[in-house]
């Protein structure tokens, strides 16, 4: 969305203080233009994916006293989330100094690429990426066409890095990205 988006998003917010979770690194700079020009208080958390704009949302402690407090919060529960994406390949290119062909999946950790090929070999390789032994919690939200069994899969491999971590797995229907996954 442009500024214009946004700030027309936050003049129709009945709310005295807006909060924006951008949840794109491209989106945060129209974001902050779009505060500056609000005609109310708005507060930017400048969350770069959707799994660290869900976790700054759960984050929210509707009894804080001040919204310092709370944006603080938001902001402490996003840098926690390591995110990933699984989608493929609308067309042949290159991306990260990889060569890519139309048609291959394609999992990004951090926005980074992880892997290219297979959707078995990128997903394995992606959860190697995410999970560490200190992880707690997992969300996989899998996207239009993926089936509950493919999704059991998901969380299966992500199973097999981190026995202890508790998965929950959404059926968010999301079109391009397969699979959106967060590990906290």
């Amino acid at each position: 969305p442009s500024t214009e988006d946004i700030l027309h998003a936050i003049e129709k917010t009945p709310a005295e203080i807006v909060f924006v979770l951008p949840n794109n690194k491209n989106i945060i700079m129209a974001a902050q233009a779009a505060a500056e020009l609000a005609s109310r208080e708005v507060v930017v958390i400048p969350t770069k994916t959707i799994p660290q704009g869900i976790s700054a949302m759960l984050a929210v402690d509707p009894e804080a006293e001040q919204d310092s407090e709370l944006a603080l919060a938001m902001l402490d529960a996003a840098k926690h989330v390591r995110s990933g994406q699984v989608t493929y390949a609308a067309r042949d290119s290159e991306f990260d100094g990889k060569k890519i062909k139309q048609g291959e999946y394609l999992s990004l950790c951090e926005g980074k690429l992880c892997a290219n090929g297979k959707e078995t070999s990128v997903l394995k390789k992606l959860a190697r990426e995410m999970v560490s032994d200190d992880s707690a919690f997992a969300t996989v939200i899998f996207g239009e066409g993926v089936t509950e069994e493919q999704a059991a899969e998901v969380e299966n491999l992500l199973h097999k890095e981190n026995k202890e971590m508790e998965i929950n797995v959404i059926n968010g229907g999301q079109p391009v990205y397969y699979y959106i996954i967060s590990v906290e």
